[in-house]
């Protein structure tokens, strides 16, 4: 998987990633997917072992419809704290995406991140590069019904993209304004 190029979703901090054969950037493409009821269906049918397992009982139907409402919910935390964030409001994107690791105790210039469904016990993740307090590229997003992201091969996939987004930001990387240079 190639970078292709990083899209200004919200002037001054959120960006999203674009691969290369893809239509659309990261942030678009999810939530796309994660409205379209068809695409939904289909996953929770190949994945409804893991749905039980997360949820004792619910319903491919149901599932489908927690996810779409879910994803509207998120999009809109998303961009409304984005939207704050460039016109000078006190909220901060660091409220809602956190390091993916809770292990990390340090934060480094690029750190992987994750945002989670706004539920308590939400299956959504958005996973995104922090470069600052109030800047983050999304590199993709999952339904995560597993307790690891190694468990499953698309979750495995969006631990790659989170790699390769690194590698190209660090590749980027001229000076200690280099990676904001790119936007």
């Amino acid at each position: 998987m190639e970078v292709n190029g990083i899209f200004e979703v919200v002037p001054g901090g959120l960006h999203s990633i674009q691969f290369a054969g893809e239509d659309d950037h990261e942030f678009s493409r999810i939530f796309r997917l994660w409205n379209d009821a068809e695409y939904l269906q289909s996953f929770f049918e190949i994945h409804y072992g893991d749905l039980l397992a997360f949820w004792e009982y619910m319903p491919v139907k149901e599932a489908v419809r927690v996810t779409r409402m879910e994803a509207a919910r998120l999009e809109n935390e998303i961009l409304s704290i984005a939207i704050s964030v460039a016109l000078g409001g006190s909220e901060n994107l660091s409220m809602i995406f956190k390091p993916l690791s809770p292990a990390t105790w340090r934060v480094d210039k690029i750190e992987k991140s994750k945002a989670r469904g706004l539920r308590r016990k939400s299956w959504l993740r958005v996973y995104a590069i922090r470069l600052g307090v109030n800047h983050f590229v999304v590199t993709g997003g999952a339904i995560k019904l597993t307790r690891t992201m190694n468990e499953r091969e698309h979750l495995y996939e969006e631990l790659a993209k989170l790699e390769e987004v690194c590698r190209f930001l660090r590749g980027d990387q001229k000076d200690d304004f280099g990676l904001f240079e790119l936007f």
